[in-house]
C-alpha cells in the first residue's frame, strides 16, 4: 500500500471509532430521557414498523454501496446509476407501504400504526440519498466527515424529539425522531461531500455492480430477516409493551457490541480490499482485530449481564424494570457479534460475496427452529434462544474462514483466550461482590469499577500485550 493509503487508514479508523462511540453515546443519553418522558408501550408500536425499515434500506442499498467500495476499477458512471437506482427503489417502495399501511396495522390489530407509518416510511426515500454519498466518504477513508455529519444529525433530532416527548407528543416524538434525523443526514452529506451527478443511468454499469451487491442484497434480507423477526413475532404474539421492553433491553448490548461492529465492519472493509492480493498479511490483520474486538466486547457484554438490574433501574426506572431480564440474555447474544461480522468482512473484501450467501442460506433452517421451539413459550425463551442461536451463527460465519485460511471459530476463539478467562473471573467477582449491595446505584456504580480493575488486572497477570493493538496494527502498516 502506498504512505497516503496508510495514513488515510489510521486517520480513518480513528475517526470512525470517535464518531461510533461519541454519537452512540450522545444518542445514548437521550434515549434515556425519552425513556423516561414515554412508556413501554410507545417504544413497542414504533418497534412493530421499524422491521418493514430495516427491509426496504436493505431494498435501496441492494449491496450497491459495498460493491462501489470493492471495486477498484470503479467510475463516474457506477455513482450516478446506484443513486437513480436508490432513488426509484425507494419511491417504489414507499408507494408500497403507504397502501399497504392499513393491512399491516389490521395485522397488528393496532389502528393507530396507519397514520403513523405513512409518515415514518419518507425515511426509505431521505436514506436513499446517502447511500452513494456515503460509499464516496468511505471509500475516500473519509471518517471525520461521516462523524461530524452523523453528530450533526444525531444532537438535533434527538434534541427536538425531547422536547416533543415533554410536550405530550407521545409515540410521534420517536416518528419525529427518526425523520428529523434522516433529512439532516442528506443535507449534510450533499453539502459535505459535494459530488454531482455528472452522468445518467447505464445498465452496463447496473450490471457489472449487481453482480457483486446481488449476493449482498440476498444475505442482507437474509440477515433482517433473522435479526429482526424477533420483532415482528413479539409485536403479534405479545403486547406492544412487551416489545417496547425488549426494544429498550436491545439498545444497551448494540450501545457496545453494535458499535465496535460498526467501527470495525465499516473502517476496516476498505482496509483489507486493499490487502484482499496479500494473503500473510490480510489474515494477520484479520486475528488481530478479532483480540480486539474480543478485548473489549467480552467484558461489556459480561458486565451488562451481570448488572442488568441495576442498570434498567438507575438508568430507566421501574416501570422498565421487565426490560432487565432481557437484557441478561440480549448481552449474551451479542458477544460473538463483532466476530461474526469480521469473518463475514472478510469475505467481502477479497470477492467471495457468493460465500457470504451461502452462509446466510445456511443459517435459515436453524433460526426456523429456534423460533418455532421458543415462540410459544415465552418472551424470555425467545431471547434465550437468540443467545444460542448467536453462538451457532458464529461458528458457521467461521467455518467458511476455516476453509479459506484454516482459521475457524474455534482457532479464532483461541485467538482470544486470554480475554475470556478474565471476563469470566471478572464477572463471577462483580456478581459475588454486588450481591450484597441493596443500593441500585451503589452496586452498579461499585460493579463497573471493580469489574474494570478486575479485568485490566487479569489482563496483566496473563501478561496479555494486545491492548494496543490498533497502535500496533497502524505501526506495522508503517514500516
Amino acid at each position: 500500500m502506498s504512505q497516503d493509503i496508510k495514513q488515510k487508514t489510521k486517520v480513518g479508523m480513528i475517526w470512525n471509532a470517535f464518531e461510533k462511540i461519541a454519537v452512540q453515546g450522545i444518542s445514548f443519553v437521550l434515549s434515556i430521557i425519552l425513556a423516561r418522558l414515554l412508556t413501554p408501550h410507545d417504544y413497542g408500536t414504533i418497534g412493530m414498523i421499524m422491521i418493514f425499515l430495516t427491509f426496504s434500506n436493505v431494498f435501496v442499498d441492494s449491496g450497491f454501496s459495498r460493491a462501489l467500495i470493492q471495486r477498484q476499477d470503479r467510475t463516474e458512471q457506477d455513482f450516478s446509476t446506484v443513486l437513480i437506482f436508490n432513488i426509484v427503489v425507494s419511491c417504489l417502495l414507499y408507494l408500497v407501504l403507504f397502501f399497504a399501511s392499513p393491512a399491516i396495522a389490521q395485522f397488528y390489530e393496532t389502528p393507530e400504526l396507519v397514520s403513523l407509518q405513512r409518515v415514518f416510511f419518507l425515511i426509505i426515500i431521505l436514506n436513499s440519498l446517502t447511500v452513494v454519498q456515503s460509499a464516496k466518504l468511505q471509500i475516500a477513508v473519509d471518517f471525520k466527515s461521516i462523524a461530524i455529519i452523523n453528530a450533526v444529525a444525531t444532537i438535533v433530532a434527538g434534541s427536538i424529539a425531547v422536547y416533543a416527548a415533554y410536550s405530550g407528543f407521545g409515540v410521534w416524538s420517536l416518528v419525529i425522531q427518526s425523520l428529523l434525523k434522516s433529512f439532516v443526514s442528506v443535507v449534510c452529506y450533499w453539502f459535505i461531500g459535494k459530488w454531482i451527478p455528472k452522468t445518467g443511468f447505464s445498465l452496463a454499469s447496473f450490471k457489472r455492480l449487481f453482480g457483486f451487491g446481488s449476493k449482498l442484497l440476498i444475505s442482507g434480507l437474509l440477515g433482517v430477516a433473522t435479526s429482526n423477526v424477533n420483532s415482528l413475532v413479539i409485536g403479534k404474539f405479545y403486547k406492544p409493551s412487551n416489545l417496547g421492553y425488549y426494544t429498550k433491553a436491545d439498545q444497551f448490548p448494540e450501545l457496545t457490541s453494535g458499535t465496535l461492529n460498526s467501527v470495525l465492519t465499516n473502517a476496516t472493509f476498505p482496509l483489507m480490499s486493499t490487502l484482499q492480493n496479500n494473503k500473510e498479511e490480510l489474515i494477520q490483520t484479520f486475528s488481530r482485530l478479532l483480540k480486539l474486538s474480543a478485548m473489549v466486547v467480552f467484558p461489556a457484554m459480561a458486565g451488562l449481564a451481570v448488572l442488568s438490574d441495576d442498570i434498567i433501574l438507575v438508568l430507566l426506572g421501574e416501570k422498565w424494570l421487565p426490560s432487565s431480564e432481557l437484557l441478561f440474555w440480549l448481552a449474551l447474544s451479542a458477544i460473538f457479534v463483532p466476530l461474526s461480522a469480521l469473518n463475514l468482512n472478510l469475505l467481502n473484501a477479497i470477492g467471495r460475496s457468493d460465500l457470504f450467501l451461502k452462509i446466510d442460506i445456511a443459517k435459515i433452517p436453524v433460526f426456523a427452529i429456534t423460533m418455532i421451539i421458543t415462540i410459544p413459550i415465552s418472551l424470555k425463551v425467545v431471547v434465550i434462544g437468540k443467545a444460542l442461536t448467536a453462538f451457532i451463527y458464529f461458528y458457521m460465519n467461521g467455518f467458511m474462514i476455516g476453509r479459506l485460511y484454516q482459521c475457524g471459530a474455534f482457532r479464532q476463539l483461541a485467538f482470544c483466550w486470554k480475554s475470556i478467562v478474565a471476563t469470566v473471573i471478572m464477572a463471577v467477582s462483580v456478581w459475588i461482590i454486588t450481591m450484597f449491595i441493596e443500593s441500585p446505584l451503589i452496586g452498579l456504580i461499585v460493579g463497573v469499577l471493580s469489574g474494570v480493575a478486575i479485568y485490566v488486572s487479569m489482563l496483566a497477570v496473563m501478561k496479555e500485550k494486545e491492548g494496543k493493538v490498533l497502535l500496533g496494527l497502524i505501526k506495522r502498516k508503517n514500516k
